[in-house]
């Protein structure tokens, strides 16, 4: 152990610095050194050790002496000078105290400052400073400091001495370079600034206007409460971390953030705090960007991508994973080959090429989900530069299945609606419906690349309206007048079929069927169900004009009839005529016998009148002739 031990602490009594005896930074003097005041001179006791204790107050803490009670003449060996003064006269001084005043030992301003010493103390701490002139002629500053304590068990002032040649001249060269630092440079000092360079005007102040204010007042409110403890805490000797960032408000509103690297020193012989400010307003905002570029690529409803130049995944955002089921590990190092539809890997290739020349691109592909399912994909993709040459790219795919399956059904849909007024313009030039529903298959063979089929409803009984039409349970099924779309259970299914009834008025005249016809939107079955409508207004507009066609026919071999059954008629009634007039030459009996003949001929021919109303009256009303053709 040294035959002194030298402690600095803090105002809080933490030490901060320790001479002499190692692993006590950092702990509380009390919790170390049980202290004795009941002699002239405190004892500080340490394992069984005791120590004369000296104390020397400063404005940020203490310099505490602890000297061997057996040995103190050890005080010789401190790094700094240390004097006794009693009564205005130095009574002790060490050989540092000594050797830093030389030959001016007794110059008149250092006697003037001893002899003032009892006057100026009080409770405090004094500090002055003497210019000494060494023997070559060398200027050096001398920082002294007294304080009350006790020596040799009495009452006396203990003054340290410290040369402060080097502290002046750093500070001189300090004041020179940071003045046009590109950084703010600042010192503070008993809470104002004590030094500001002209860098901090571009806060809108001026020099002046600044070493007048409150250096905390240009701290951003949310973050003043900090700046503020971390300037104590500096103070006080404890370690802050740096660098720290906290945000200035400029004059104008101007929001700045800064870095701040700052220590404790002293300044003129007082402590203060010097830092440097950096200017991070520019980052902060980049990196603001680039956290609203970072939400945007993991947030995006779109899929992103970056490829090296190899086109393999880069990064990717997390779409890929909700779209596609792939996680972003799964990507990594792979291509794009991973998702792509085989028979679309030669687009990605073209592409890509095009971009490793320089190109910007826009294609669409069919990609392959994880579990086997495919999505209709556009991409916009971009080259990307280092060095002048293409080092890879950048791009965004996009989701656009439901767009083209939209499309994709709109085009049915209008292809539909052109077949369906095709069909409606054969409706008016057909006159059977025979010929009418076979053609109606022909036209959706073609549009849906599947078997048509149709039926005539006879009774309960379906008769084909198109030859080899198979037998078909669903077709069974609609003979109710309910529209159906569902699996087919004949040997050739495949797929859902669609089975439209034949229907107007109630009335059930036959069905349609399209075989597989897959997927169909709810608007195709009501159009095509519609079409069932219009097609059975049709067979019953054909049925009726052909019974329009017999009742005229009736009609005229009635007109026919009737004037064969006047002829008829009035032979008959001529005859009776006749026997009434000769009734007298041939005898009442003979006559009524003759005209009753007559009579009898006539309710025949009365009777042939009556059927032949009676068919006309059914084929007017349809029942009639639709029922027996």
């Amino acid at each position: 152990m040294s035959q002194f031990i030298l402690l600095k602490l803090n105002q809080r009594g933490k030490i901060i610095d320790v001479t002499g005896l190692p692993g006590l930074k950092g702990k509380y003097f009390h919790e170390v050194f049980t202290v004795e005041n009941g002699t002239a001179s405190p004892v500080a006791r340490y394992n069984g050790m005791s120590f004369k204790m000296a104390k020397v107050d400063f404005d940020d803490g203490q310099v505490c002496v602890l000297i061997p009670e057996q040995d103190e003449s050890c005080l010789d060996y401190l790094p700094i000078g240390l004097a006794v003064v009693r009564d205005g006269e130095i009574v002790y001084s060490n050989n540092m105290f000594r050797e830093l005043l030389g030959e001016n030992y007794y110059s008149e301003r250092f006697s003037n400052f001893i002899r003032s010493l009892n006057e100026k103390i009080g409770e405090g701490v004094v500090r002055d400073e003497v210019a000494i002139t060494s023997e070559l002629g060398e200027e050096r500053k001398l920082e002294i400091m007294a304080s009350k304590g006790y020596y040799n068990g009495k009452e006396a002032i203990l003054c340290t001495l410290r040369d402060a040649t080097r502290d002046r001249e750093f500070e001189n060269l300090f004041l020179t370079l940071t003045s046009k630092a590109f950084v703010v440079v600042y010192i503070i000092q008993d809470g104002k600034f004590a030094f500001v360079n002209e860098m901090a005007t571009g806060l809108g102040y001026s020099i002046e206007e600044l070493y007048r204010m409150n250096p905390f007042d240009l701290v951003h409110p949310d973050d003043k409460e900090q700046v503020i403890d971390n300037y104590v805490r500096r103070l006080a000797g404890e370690h802050v971390e740096v660098p720290y960032r906290f945000r200035l408000v400029a004059r104008d509103g101007r929001l700045l953030y800064v870095d701040a690297i700052a220590a404790r020193v002293i300044f003129r012989g007082r402590p203060a705090v010097m830092g440097m400010l950096i200017d991070r307003t520019d980052e902060m905002k980049n990196q603001e960007k680039l956290k609203m570029y970072e939400r945007f690529f993991r947030r995006s409803k779109d899929m992103f991508f970056i490829l090296d130049r190899y086109g393999r995944f880069i990064d990717v955002n997390p779409r890929y994973a909700e779209i596609l089921g792939y996680a972003k590990e799964d990507l990594l190092g792979r291509t794009s080959r991973i998702i792509a539809h085989e028979d679309d890997l030669e687009i990605l290739r073209e592409n890509f090429g095009k971009v490793l020349r320089g190109e910007s691109v826009k294609f669409s592909f069919r990609a392959k989900s994880r579990d086997g399912g495919v999505r209709f994909v556009e991409v916009v993709e971009w080259p990307v530069f280092k060095n002048g040459e293409v080092a890879g790219a950048e791009g965004v795919i996009r989701d656009i299945t439901d767009r083209v399956t939209t499309e994709e059904e709109l085009k049915k849909k209008n292809q539909l609606l052109r077949i369906i007024g095709e069909i409606n313009e054969l409706i008016l030039k057909e006159r059977d419906e025979y010929a009418l529903l076979q053609k109606v298959c022909r036209f959706f063979s073609k549009i849906r690349d599947t078997d048509s089929w149709t039926w005539i409803l006879d009774g309960n009984r379906l008769i084909k309206a198109t030859p080899l039409a198979p037998e078909c349970h669903l077709a069974e099924k609609t003979k109710d007048g309910v529209l159906r779309f569902e699996d087919c259970h004949c040997p050739l299914s495949k797929a859902k079929s669609l089975a439209v009834p034949i229907r107007h008025n109630g009335n059930v005249f036959g069905v349609l069927v399209l075989c597989n016809v897959g997927s169909l939107a709810e608007d195709e079955m009501t159009i095509i169900e519609e079409l069932g409508i219009n097609l059975g207004f049709a067979v019953s507009s054909y049925r009726a004009e052909r019974d329009r066609k017999i009742a005229f026919n009736l009609l005229l071999e009635n007109l026919k009839q009737l004037e064969s059954l006047a002829d008829r008629l009035g032979n008959p009634v001529a005859i009776i005529s006749g026997f009434l007039e000769i009734k007298d030459d041939i005898g009442y009996e003979r006559a009524f016998r003759e005209i009753e003949n007559q009579i009898e001929r006539i309710n025949r021919i009365l009777d042939d009148l009556r059927l032949q109303e009676t068919l006309t009256y059914f084929i007017l009303k349809g029942g009639f002739g639709t029922k027996f053709l």
